[in-house]
């Protein structure tokens, strides 16, 4: 197994873990009628996650490699296609969480029911995408890229390097990730 192919899958189970702590902390915050500035700065935290991470790394990987399917003849471009489209609507409805989280951190109006609903819209959606390149983008490429195109796929990355996310910083975004989750492990062992 290719060691890009190999890294998406982990960053996949990742964010997965990082979305069940999101939704975790969804439900601190709405489940109560008092809000806890502990749980909204961690939702603040899991929103950088998710606007910083998959947008420098993860995603413009996929889109690599995506286009790199696109050249085969693949038997499922319209999942190509979704995929791409999907890319897009989570950075900006990433945004747009984020936007309206730090409204209520600054204490700015925002009604309940609209955070409600965008936050669990924002879940579905993201979980929505996981599942469609787990199952019908990952076993194309497993499928049709030959190691000849993962080693054009691993210069183009390589490309695409941005100075400002380096290992360093992705090391501070995985003890993020593995700060955030360590509390969901305990629930889900009572479960």
């Amino acid at each position: 197994m290719n060691n890009i192919y190999r890294q998406l899958c982990l960053d996949h189970k990742n964010m997965q873990q990082m979305l069940n702590a999101f939704e975790h902390l969804l439900e601190d915050l709405f489940g109560s009628n008092e809000r806890d500035p502990n749980t909204l700065s961690l939702i603040l935290d899991a929103l950088d996650y998710f606007s910083v991470y998959p947008d420098k790394y993860h995603h413009p990987v996929e889109d690599l490699i995506l286009a790199r399917l696109l050249t085969k003849p693949v038997h499922d471009r319209n999942a190509i296609y979704e995929a791409q489209m999907q890319h897009e609507q989570i950075a900006a409805t990433t945004k747009h969480m984020c936007a309206l989280f730090y409204a209520v951190a600054n204490d700015a109006m925002v009604e309940r029911r609209v955070l409600q609903g965008a936050s669990y819209t924002y879940l579905q959606l993201q979980r929505k995408h996981i599942e469609l390149e787990n199952s019908a983008i990952f076993p194309q490429m497993e499928q049709y890229l030959e190691v000849e195109d993962w080693k054009q796929i691993h210069k183009q990355v390589k490309q695409l390097k941005d100075p400002f996310f380096d290992q360093k910083t992705k090391n501070v975004y995985e003890s993020l990730r593995e700060y955030l989750t360590q509390t969901e492990l305990p629930i889900q062992a009572f479960a």
